[in-house]
């Protein structure tokens, strides 16, 4: 709902790409919906201060571009943002006690900001597991992150990624027609 309108909406792309693409300069990670940067992720091929810049940039750049009147959405830039994070939490799991791969907190990341965010946590996992093709034998963890991480966003917010693109004020009439009872819709037919 704070999307640019009017003459705003004219320049406001330009200047939002214009943003992201100097941000890009120094993380290209960040053009398109984040599907690479995910994958990346998954792989374990990144550092530690890339995935936290990555997690803190993606959601920026992705508000910003969307806010422009940009077209987009928000699944794949929500499942690599997790990716990024859970990425980032394994590198520094691995630093106190080595052993597990970076990829697998990723996975377990990705699954939780995914259901999280979509206020649908079985979905998330489904979703999850779906598009990377894998990580069945981490689904233990994978469910209770995605548990934890969905009941604390609905105690916080409780809009999911859908929802809370719906409209602030909507019409009046509309506002009206919501608040008709049943009772008054039987009696005006």
């Amino acid at each position: 709902h704070h999307q640019a309108k009017n003459k705003a909406a004219i320049i406001a792309p330009v200047l939002a790409f214009g943003v992201l693409g100097l941000i890009g300069l120094a993380y290209p990670q960040l053009f398109g919906n984040g599907k690479d940067m995910a994958h990346d992720a998954f792989l374990g091929r990144d550092g530690l201060i890339l995935l936290l810049a990555l997690f803190a940039l993606k959601p920026l750049v992705t508000a910003l571009c969307l806010g422009s009147g940009a077209s987009g959405g928000l699944f794949t830039p929500t499942l690599s943002t997790g990716a990024v994070l859970g990425g980032a939490a394994g590198i520094i799991w691995s630093l106190a006690w080595p052993g597990t791969p970076a990829g697998a907190y990723a996975l377990v990341g990705a699954a939780a900001m995914l259901g999280a965010a979509m206020q649908a946590p079985l979905a998330g996992l489904a979703l999850t597991l779906e598009l990377t093709h894998g990580g069945f034998a981490l689904l233990v963890p994978m469910i209770v992150a995605t548990v934890t991480a969905t009941v604390i966003a609905r105690k916080i917010d409780g809009y999911s990624i859908y929802t809370a693109r719906l409209r602030a004020d909507p019409d009046p009439l509309s506002q009206r027609a919501s608040s008709v009872t049943s009772k008054e819709y039987r009696e005006a037919r």
